[in-house]
């Protein structure tokens, strides 16, 4: 795994800019009612603060999903599980603050839940209970096992984050004309916004 393996699981601490994520979690955490574990919610600070302060966690990502899953299923070693975690942070961080933008896309939100699952279940595996921290496994199969919950976590930061710019409002309200979900509609309301109930959706 990447050198942060060796560390201890991400804590909420430090500077400004972690502070205001580790706010934003606590309250997309209770308008969601999902609690996952500290250290899961730790890395999800972690992952925010990771992304948005530099794009790709700082190292050139392969152009597509598929492409990552390959090559991180060919390394070994460290390679292979660092790069299955870049995978499932990756598609964690996409599927949840750009989610509303993946209906246009050629793969739906769909599949990067998929392929997040599948990376960091894979990594849980790899690491197994023999792992000198066991914290790590535990927490990557949590992130497996819980990743839909995660994500509307991640959508919920990203509405706090977007506001209530126009395009991203037309998103989002095309986005559950489309497909009628429930947390899309609350969303729209929150925003100030009229949707029609799902059963008038056509």
């Amino acid at each position: 795994m990447d050198s942060r393996s060796n560390a201890r699981p991400p804590r909420v601490e430090g500077g400004s800019l972690r502070r205001l994520f580790a706010s934003l979690v606590a309250e997309a955490l209770g308008d969601t009612g999902v609690c996952p574990s500290p250290v899961a919610t730790a890395y999800l600070v972690d992952l925010l603060e990771t992304r948005l302060r530099a794009p790709g966690g700082g190292e050139t990502e392969p152009a597509t999903l598929a492409v990552a899953w390959l090559e991180a299923r060919q390394a070994t070693g460290s390679r292979r599980l660092g790069g299955l975690r870049r995978l499932g942070d990756r598609a964690l961080f996409v599927s949840g603050f750009f989610g509303a933008s993946l209906g246009r896309s050629v793969v739906g939100g769909g599949y990067y839940r998929d392929m997040g699952r599948s990376a960091y279940g894979a990594l849980a595996s790899a690491l197994g209970p023999g792992h000198a921290e066991s914290t790590w496994p535990r927490l990557f199969e949590e992130l497996a096992d819980r990743f839909p919950e995660l994500v509307e976590v991640l959508a919920e930061v990203s509405d706090r984050a977007h506001g209530t710019r126009p395009e991203w409002l037309l998103t989002l309200y095309d986005r559950y004309l489309a497909t009628g979900s429930p947390r899309d509609f609350a969303r729209l309301i929150r925003a100030g916004c009229a949707p029609p109930r799902r059963g008038q959706v056509q």
